[in-house]
């Protein structure tokens, strides 16, 4: 199928407001570069359209109503409902998306310009074959959206659990004992990373932990770096063990915090993370990482990176050893942790399920709109 200039098919506006115009008690969307809406008392626009973030973080949303909107906010809607549906061309502008931000301009905050949308070509097959497409395609994020779904009620259970059987760890209104984590350890420390950065890291060998695989309850694999034995040599005083909690200290992830996975052992660790031994005599590991992932613990954290209105967050070795945790019994630690483990069982099943959902949405992306 030949494809055509967008631009003939469409009629684009942009928003004419500031962005401090927003009132966060409007009744009506206000569509800024962000992804999540704001809100406005008036409204300029009442109308089916794509909305296209012109700078910054560009996105594209979908919206039929009355709604106001940004200066670089492209308002995208079709001249002939008969020849391109909106609901068809959203789904090629969540495509096309991919490509504006490559072509982008600009310095510190990229942006594009109003050929970048009306030169696109598109595919435009019948209506009813544009129908038959975005309803595939919205079936599939129905599915993904019911997935994620599931695995937030887990993490929830997980939480509320934590605070059935132990309490608010800050507050302790169960009154169990506390200790420094320095008491209840045998390991507190970070690493260092290798002469040359990352240019300097292997294809294979050993694994080598920086903040990005460190998530909240979740170990990221994606771009999981290496290193030469001689490398993993000159930081073989944080080598990573089983069970050992790895907690960010440094820049925008600081406080993320998660149990190293057994299967990539052993690895080391760069300056960014810290590794938490605990001593399994006082601490079950899956036990104090769930501690630090309670509400009210991470906040303690967050602020005690914050600390000192330093440019970048951090949290010393000393604050971490100085820090109190609540020392529950251990039985009833590992009584939690086998509860956390076998919900763990079933996220797992469920993200295998989301990242083939995720695949398949890519795939229909890439044969539909090339």
């Amino acid at each position: 199928m030949a494809k055509v200039r967008l631009g003939d098919y469409v009629r684009i506006r942009t928003g004419k407001l500031d962005a401090n115009a927003a009132d966060q008690n409007g009744k009506y969307p206000f569509f800024t570069c962000s992804i999540v809406p704001l809100c406005i008392n008036t409204y300029s626009y009442d109308c089916e359209c794509v909305l296209v973030a012109g700078n910054g973080d560009l996105n594209v949303k979908y919206y039929n109503g009355k709604f106001d909107a940004y200066q670089r906010t492209y308002i995208v809607e079709s001249l002939n409902n008969k020849l391109l549906t909106v609901p068809y061309l959203y789904r090629f502008m969540e495509k096309y998306i991919e490509t504006l931000r490559n072509i982008s301009i600009g310095g510190v905050i990229k942006y594009i310009k109003l050929g970048n949308l009306t030169e696109a070509n598109i595919n435009l097959p019948t209506v009813s074959k544009q129908n038959e497409i975005v309803d595939v395609i919205s079936n599939v994020d129905n599915l993904i959206k019911e997935a994620e779904q599931q695995l937030a009620d887990l993490d929830i259970l997980v939480k509320s659990r934590f605070i059935e059987m132990f309490g608010d760890p800050i507050r302790n209104d169960k009154f169990w004992p506390i200790n420094k984590l320095k008491d209840v350890t045998i390991k507190i420390g970070s690493g260092a990373t290798p002469k040359g950065g990352k240019e300097s890291y292997p294809n294979e060998g050993i694994y080598f932990i920086r903040s990005l695989n460190v998530h909240d309850g979740l170990f990221e694999f994606k771009d999981l770096a290496h290193l030469t034995e001689n490398q993993a040599k000159l930081l073989n005083n944080v080598i990573v063990e089983q069970g050992d909690v790895l907690l960010n200290i440094t820049g925008a992830s600081v406080a993320r915090t998660c149990v190293v996975p057994n299967e990539i052992l052993p690895a080391r660790v760069n300056q960014h993370v810290s590794i938490i031994r605990c001593n399994k005599n006082f601490l079950n590991s899956t036990f104090m990482n769930r501690q630090f992932l309670s509400d009210s613990f991470k906040r303690i954290l967050l602020n005690m990176g914050e600390a000192g209105g330093a440019t970048r967050q951090a949290i010393t070795k000393q604050q971490l050893e100085d820090t109190t945790v609540i020392v529950p019994p251990i039985t009833l630690q590992k009584e939690y942790a086998s509860f956390v483990i076998q919900v763990d069982k079933s996220k797992l099943a469920i993200q295998q399920s989301l990242d083939e959902l995720e695949t398949l949405k890519k795939s229909l992306m890439q044969q539909y709109f090339g």
